[in-house]
C-alpha cells in the first residue's frame, strides 16, 4: 500500500509506486500530531446539515477504537454498504489486509492529543467484492477523528497503468527512473552506492523464432518472475521492453556487493526455464553501473549501464561486465564519433567503394557491392582505425543519421550504376541496408524513386539485408522486401549462418541471393562444424534457386574449399579488394575482373600441405 497521493508530476510516481521500504516514512508524513487549538463546535445552520448530506465526498467520525459513529449518504453509493451496515461493525472488517495494521496504528496516533492525517490512503471492500481506493484527510481532537475522503479507485488505476509494464507487470522505465532519483537522495544522507543492472537476454529471439511469440511473452514473465524472487526488498526489477529488465539496487556499501548480485543475475537465468511443455535455458549479458554520488543523472546512469551489457555481449555473453574508465573513454570516442559523422555528408567526406562479386566457376564479375568510407578532411582511411566502417556506422544506426546516410549511398549508387550502363558495362550494385530503413521507413518507394531519377531498370541495384535486421519484425521485413523485388530489385541476405535461425530463416523470404557470413568464411577450413553450417547453407540455395556468395575470402585455401563445396560467387581480398570505380577493371577488355576456371581437389577435413 502507499501512504500518500501528492497532486501531480514525478511526485504522484514517488506515492503510487516507491518501494515498500518507504511506506513508514511515507505514513510518517501523512500524520502529523499537532497543538490543541480552538474546540470547533457542530454548527446547527441547516445549510450545513445540508451541505453534510448532499456533497459527493465521504463525511465521517471515527473513533479512536476504530468505528464510524457518523456518515454521510456518499458512503452508500461509492461502498455499497447501508449506512447502518457501516456503522455496525469496526472499520477494520472492510479495510483491505495489506492495509488494517497501518491504517489501526494511524487512528490510535490521535489517542488524547490532537493530529492531523492528509492524503493517507486505503482500500475498503465494496459490497460486490471488490476494492475500492479512498484518499483521506483528517483531524483528532483527540477524542474523535473527523474525516473527509474521496474515491480514487479510477485515478489510481490509470496511473498504475502509467507506470507498469503491461505484460510483466513489473516498474517500466518512467517509474524506475523515479525510484533511481530517490535513491540517489538517500545515498546522500546514508551514503553507500547505487547500482543499475541492465540485463538482456543473449537468445531470446530464437526462442521468439523457434516456439512462437506465446512461449516468447510466457518466458518473459517467468524471468521476470525469477529476477523478483531473488531481490531483496530495498531492490526493483523493471522491465524496459523487449528483452531487457533492469534492477536498481541499493542499500551497498561497496561496488564489491554489487558485483556478486550481477554474477548471482546471470547464474540464477542460467538454470532452465519450463514453459509449459518447453524447456530453455535465458543466458543473460549484464552492464553494471555504480554511483556514490547523490548528485549522478539516473539517465546517465542507464546510458552506462547498457554500454557495460554491450561489452558483455560482444564478449560472447553469459557474463557480467562494470561501467570503468575505459568504458568511459569508449563512450567519449563514440561521442565525438557521432559528432563528426554529423559534418561528413554536407563536407562531402563519405565515398563509396566498390568490391567486385565473382564465380568461382570462372568468368566476369556479376556484381558489386558498395562500400561506406569515411575520409574526414581528406586523410587516407587506412590511417583512421577507429573510423573504419564496422566503427562509425553502428553509431549513425543508434541515430536517424542511418536514414540520411542510407539516402546518400542509394542515390550515389544509383548514379554510379547510370554511368557504368552509359559505358556499357550493365553491373549490378549492391547496397546495405539498415535494420531502421527496412522496419520504420518506405524502402520500396525510396527505391522506386531512385530509379526513375537515373532511369534505371530495377536489376541494375541489389538490397541487401542483415539476418539481425530482419529478425527485429520479420512480417514487416517480408512486405517491404516483397515490394522492393517486385520493382525487379534483386535482394540478398547477408551475414547468412550467424544466427541460430539461419537454416530456416531465407525460406520465408522473397530472396534472390545468400550472402555467407565472413566468420564462417574465416573458420571453416579448420572448423568442421563451421564447414558443415557452410555445406548447409551452399545446398539450401541450389535448393531453393538462391546465388550463394562466400564473403570474405583471403587466402587460396579458403578459396578452394568453398569451390569444393560448390559455392556459386565469391567475394574478398583475393579476389579484389573494395576500390574506387575508376580503378575497377570492369570493362570488356582482358584486364576486366575474372576469377580461374580450376577447381583444386580438396578432402574436407585434412590440412592442406603445399
Amino acid at each position: 500500500m502507499r501512504s500518500t497521493i501528492p497532486a501531480t508530476g514525478a511526485e504522484t510516481v514517488a506515492a503510487l509506486e516507491s518501494p515498500p521500504a518507504d511506506e513508514p516514512r511515507a505514513a510518517q508524513r501523512a500524520l502529523k500530531l499537532t497543538e490543541p487549538g480552538p474546540a470547533q463546535q457542530p454548527s446547527g445552520d441547516p445549510r450545513i446539515a445540508r451541505l453534510f448530506e448532499m456533497t459527493s465526498d465521504l463525511l465521517a467520525t471515527i473513533s479512536l477504537d476504530g468505528r464510524f459513529t457518523l456518515l454521510n449518504p456518499a458512503w452508500e453509493a461509492v461502498l455499497g454498504w447501508t449506512l447502518e451496515e457501516l456503522q455496525a461493525n469496526p472499520v477494520h472488517e472492510l479495510i483491505h489486509p495489506d492495509d488494517v495494521e497501518q491504517t489501526l496504528a494511524l487512528l490510535l496516533a490521535g489517542n488524547h492529543r490532537p493530529a492531523h492525517l492528509e492524503n493517507f490512503t486505503n482500500r475498503y471492500r465494496h459490497r460486490d467484492g471488490s476494492w475500492r481506493w479512498l484518499l483521506w484527510s483528517a483531524r483528532c481532537d483527540g477524542d474523535v477523528w473527523y474525516a473527509a475522503a474521496k474515491d480514487v479507485t479510477d485515478r489510481m488505476w490509470l496511473e498504475r497503468q502509467a507506470l507498469r509494464d503491461p505484460l510483466t507487470r513489473l516498474p517500466n522505465r518512467l517509474l524506475l527512473m523515479d525510484r533511481t532519483r530517490q535513491a540517489l537522495a538517500r545515498i546522500g544522507r546514508s551514503g553507500g552506492v547505487v547500482a543499475l543492472l541492465f540485463v538482456d537476454l543473449d537468445r531470446f529471439k530464437a526462442i521468439n523464432d523457434n516456439f512462437g511469440h506465446d512461449v516468447g511473452d510466457r518466458l518473459l514473465i517467468a524471468v521476470a518472475e525469477r529476477l523478483a524472487e531473488m531481490m531483496r526488498d530495498s531492490d526493483t526489477v523493471a522491465r524496459l521492453g523487449g528483452d531487457e529488465f533492469v534492477i536498481l539496487g541499493e542499500e551497498f556499501d561497496t561496488e564489491d556487493e554489487v558485483l556478486l548480485l550481477a554474477e548471482r543475475v546471470v547464474q540464477t537465468l542460467r538454470e532452465p526455464f519450463h514453459v509449459g511443455t518447453v524447456e530453455v535455458s535465458m543466458p543473460a549479458s549484464v552492464g553494471v553501473s555504480v554511483t556514490h554520488d547523490a548528485e549522478a543523472d539516473p539517465e546517465n546512469m542507464l546510458r552506462e549501464a547498457d554500454v557495460a551489457m554491450y561489452r558483455a555481449k560482444g564478449a560472447g555473453g553469459r557474463r557480467q561486465e562494470i561501467f570503468d574508465e575505459s568504458l568511459r573513454r569508449e563512450l567519449t570516442a563514440h561521442l565525438e564519433i557521432e559528432e563528426r559523422l554529423l559534418r561528413a555528408l554536407p563536407q562531402d567526406e563519405l565515398v563509396l567503394t566498390y568490391q567486385p562479386i565473382v564465380p568461382l566457376s570462372g568468368g566476369r564479375a556479376v556484381g558489386c557491392e558498395a562500400l561506406v568510407r569515411w575520409h574526414p578532411d581528406g586523410e587516407e582511411e587506412s590511417k583512421i582505425d577507429d573510423l573504419l566502417p564496422s566503427q562509425f556506422l553502428p553509431r549513425a544506426e543508434d541515430s536517424e543519421l542511418i536514414v540520411k546516410i542510407g539516402d546518400w549511398v542509394l542515390r550515389t549508387a544509383c548514379a554510379q550504376a547510370a554511368k557504368w550502363r552509359q559505358q556499357g558495362i550493365s553491373m549490378p550494385i549492391s547496397i546495405n541496408v539498415s535494420a531502421r530503413e527496412l522496419s520504420e521507413l518506405d524502402l520500396a518507394e525510396r527505391v522506386r524513386r531512385e530509379l526513375e531519377r537515373f532511369q534505371l531498370p530495377g536489376r541494375a541495384l541489389c538490397l541487401e539485408v542483415g539476418e539481425e535486421a530482419v529478425l527485429r519484425d520479420p512480417e514487416r521485413a517480408r512486405s517491404t522486401l516483397a515490394a522492393v523485388r517486385s520493382l525487379g530489385v534483386t535482394v540478398a541476405l547477408d551475414s547468412v549462418g550467424a544466427r541460430d535461425a539461419s537454416i530456416k530463416l531465407p525460406r520465408s523470404l522473397p530472396l534472390d541471393m545468400l550472402k555467407l557470413d565472413r566468420r564462417l568464411i574465416e573458420t571453416f577450413e579448420r572448423d568442421r562444424e563451421a564447414r558443415a553450417m557452410v555445406a548447409a547453407m551452399i545446398a539450401l540455395s541450389h535448393k531453393a534457386g538462391f546465388k550463394a556468395v562466400a564473403v570474405g575470402i583471403e587466402t587460396n585455401r579458403q578459396l578452394a574449399l568453398a569451390r569444393e563445396l560448390d559455392c556459386t560467387y565469391g567475394q574478398g581480398f583475393l579476389l579484389h579488394r573494395p576500390d574506387s570505380p575508376e580503378r575497377l577493371r570492369l570493362a570488356g577488355a582482358s584486364g576486366a575482373v575474372t576469377s580461374a576456371p580450376w577447381r583444386p581437389r580438396v578432402r574436407l577435413g585434412e590440412s592442406s600441405r603445399r
